[in-house]
Parts: C-alpha cells; sequence; structure tokens
C-alpha cells in the first residue's frame, strides 16, 4: 500500500485502514482504534462503513461519503418516541441498560447521558485484569480502564446527583486512577459526598480526590486505623487543611492509649475548623484523660465531672468536651446557646 495512504490514514480518524490490516474481527478493531484515538472520535457506524469498503478491496480516500443516499436508522426517532420503544425493556430499563447503550453508538449514548441517574453509593477496586465499579447493587467489570472512566464521568458529571458514599478499595490500580484524577481534571467536575470513609490503605487514593469533594456536601469523614496513623493524620492533614472538609470526623482508633488519645485531642481543639468529632476511646481510660485534658485548659462544669468546655481561641465559641461510656464527643457549640 502506498505511503500516501499510510499518511492519510494517521491524519482522518475515520480512515481505519491501520486496524483493518491487524486482521482481527471488526469489533476487535473498534475496541483498539477507540483505545488509541478518542473514545467518541468515531461511532460503530462509521467504523463499520469504512472497514467493509476495505474488506472489498476498495481504498478510495477520496470517496466522498456524503453524496451516499440517506438512510433513516432508529435513532432518527423523536426522542420521546424512542423513550417509549425503550420502556418495553423493564420497569428500570434505565439503570438496567444505561452502561449497555452508552457503548453501542454516540447516539444511543446521548440517550443514555440525558437520563437523570439515580445512584448514591459508588465503590471501585481492582483485579489483576480489570476495574470493578459498583453503582450501588450494580456491579460492573471493565477490562478496558477508559470505558470504566467514560461511564464513571457520565454519572460524576450529573451537577446535582449527591453520593451517600464514594470508595475505593485499597488495591485500586495507580494508573486507572491518575487516568480519572487527570480526566476529572479536564471536565471541572465537583464530586457531591455525603460520607467517605479513611485508613491507611486508602488514604493515597482519597488524597488524589479531595479537590473534587463538594466541602459543602461531605457531611462526615470515618477515619480509622493504628493510633500512630491516626495521630499523625490529624496533626499533619485535617489540621493543615484550608477548607471545612474535615470538620465532621469520627475517630475509630484500635488499641488507642492514653498519651496517644491526649494526643489527638489536643490537636482536635486547635483545629478552628472542627464542628463535630466523635473518638472512639476504652472508658477505662477516662479518668486519666480528662485529668489530662484539664491540664490542657479545659475547664470541668460544675457537677458534671463528664462535660468539659474549652475556650476557641479569637472566638467566643467554644468546644464542648463530653465523655461517654461510648466514647469521646467534641462539639463547637456558642456561648449564646
Amino acid at each position: 500500500m502506498s505511503s500516501k495512504l499510510d499518511e492519510a490514514c494517521l491524519k482522518d480518524p475515520k480512515i481505519i485502514y491501520y486496524e483493518f490490516r491487524s486482521g482481527l474481527p471488526i469489533f476487535e478493531c473498534y475496541k483498539n482504534f477507540c483505545n488509541r484515538m478518542e473514545l467518541d472520535s468515531i461511532n460503530f457506524i462509521e467504523f463499520e462503513f469504512w472497514f467493509q469498503r476495505f474488506s472489498a478491496g476498495n481504498f478510495d480516500l477520496d470517496y466522498d461519503r456524503s453524496k451516499d443516499p440517506k438512510y433513516r436508522t432508529i435513532t432518527d426517532m423523536p426522542v420521546d418516541v424512542f423513550q417509549k420503544i425503550c420502556e418495553n425493556l423493564g420497569e428500570d430499563y434505565q439503570e438496567d441498560y444505561r452502561f449497555v447503550f452508552r457503548h453501542v453508538c454516540k447516539s444511543f449514548r446521548a440517550l443514555a447521558d440525558s437520563w437523570i441517574p439515580t445512584f448514591t453509593e459508588i465503590s471501585i477496586k481492582s483485579k489483576s485484569d480489570a476495574i470493578i465499579v459498583k453503582f450501588d447493587d450494580e456491579e460492573i467489570e471493565y477490562t478496558d480502564g477508559n470505558r470504566a472512566i467514560s461511564d464513571l464521568t457520565s454519572i460524576l458529571a450529573y451537577p446535582d446527583l449527591k453520593f451517600h458514599e464514594f470508595e475505593f478499595n485499597s488495591n485500586l490500580d495507580k494508573r486507572f486512577l491518575e487516568r480519572l484524577v487527570l480526566k476529572l481534571e479536564s471536565l471541572k467536575l465537583k464530586i457531591h459526598v455525603a460520607y467517605f470513609h479513611l485508613n491507611s490503605d486508602n488514604w493515597e487514593y482519597h488524597k488524589r480526590l479531595l479537590p473534587f469533594y463538594r466541602t459543602e456536601t461531605v457531611g462526615t469523614v470515618s477515619i480509622y486505623g493504628s493510633q500512630t496513623w491516626v495521630s499523625e493524620f490529624i496533626e499533619k492533614i485535617a489540621l493543615k487543611s484550608k477548607n471545612k472538609l474535615f470538620s465532621n470526623m469520627e475517630l475509630n482508633v484500635h488499641s488507642l492509649h492514653v498519651k496517644e488519645a491526649t494526643k489527638i485531642i489536643k490537636n482536635l481543639l486547635q483545629f478552628s475548623k472542627l464542628e463535630y468529632c466523635y473518638l472512639d476511646v476504652d472508658s477505662r481510660s477516662n479518668f486519666q484523660l480528662k485529668k489530662n485534658i484539664e491540664r490542657l485548659g479545659a475547664k470541668i462544669q460544675g457537677f458534671r465531672s463528664d462535660i468539659f468546655h474549652y475556650p476557641i481561641l479569637y472566638s467566643t465559641d467554644f468546644f464542648e468536651i463530653k465523655f461517654d461510656c461510648e466514647g469521646i464527643f467534641i462539639e463547637r457549640k456558642s456561648k449564646s446557646t
């Protein structure tokens, strides 16, 4: 084949000669083409047209397809009529077929993306040769990471969609995560999530996505781990946060000793953005902890030996520290309340 043809194939994405001459079946060629080029650069119908021409030995690059007779397809129907047809797929057809329709062709994808999603939880994990994304109770296994990112961002792009949880497994492929972050950056997306769970295993993943979380929608951050890791996290990460992302926290620390508990509470009391924190502490250590809290400047309240007040610097507000059999509760309060 001439070098002119080779050059034209590289310049014009609709010419799929390079995939055609690989000898693979058309669907595999199309998948490879989408991986090589942009995912939406050409739909399957267009790809199939040129593939079949090459199969017939026709390599005319100057062929003007616009002169072909126009054939109507199912996607030429009015959207409301097409929706009526889709309703025959079942009551939950939008949930059941959303991610199937998205990868048929551009017009089907546009239709599927027009369906307002209702998912409230997303979790992502990896296995040796696949990315697994769980949308509520529906688990989808992707061997193509780009396809997983396309489906994910199609859901995350809805501005009013609020997630209860957005989670990552500790074995998530880091290359996939980086590609996801780049895509979120390019789309300038913000994720509405009410709750997320942090530990020493998944922190590196969540750290990359913190800039995309909408601070105003985050209700509680649950933090679990060893006393050393949680203590360092509070001291080095939460206290340096310039927004209110960590203003509500639940700390679940296994084998927490009095010394580390005191250090954690001391750092929490310096966190001006803190609104509420629950610290899971063995009640048997409360006596010594109370003594340590008093040394930090907290004042016991009257006859309530379980409640302390700690003044917040440069504010009329204070932290109420309440000792309970279930743990320690720290809550920001105003003197007017």
